[in-house]
């Protein structure tokens, strides 16, 4: 029974050590910079540095679209109708004389509303 104990104790040991130094920072931190160095390699000698920006110039793009959407969904510059045309070569639809956007007429409208929202706090 005396060496079984000495052996669970020893094992208990090397389980107890082998546990507390997988769980410090210090013994992982030269592993994570290894790799975080042979990854900057592999990236210098096989990926293109064009190739790294596509995905930058795509978040961008989307970017811009979105906030294109929303300022013209705000300031209801999305409700003019558009007409398909016959021309397929590139051509962009035609709008309608009658249901395009004036902007003069908006800008007037706000201006009015800013005039009486000034009243409305004054009162």
């Amino acid at each position: 029974m005396g060496k079984i104990g000495d052996y669970k104790d020893s094992f208990l040991e090397v389980v107890w050590i082998a546990r507390n130094t997988l769980s410090t920072f210090w013994f992982w931190f030269p592993i994570i910079y290894m790799a975080y160095v042979i990854f900057q390699l592999w990236l210098m000698f096989f990926v293109s540095p064009l190739t790294l920006a596509i995905l930058p110039v795509t978040l961008i793009i989307y970017g811009v679209r979105l906030e294109e959407k929303r300022v013209k969904s705000r300031y209801g510059l999305n409700k003019t109708k558009r007409l398909k045309t016959l021309r397929t070569m590139g051509a962009a639809p035609e709008a309608l004389d009658d249901a395009e956007w004036k902007v003069e007429k908006a800008v007037e409208q706000y201006e009015k509303l800013l005039k009486e929202h000034k009243r409305e706090k004054k009162e």
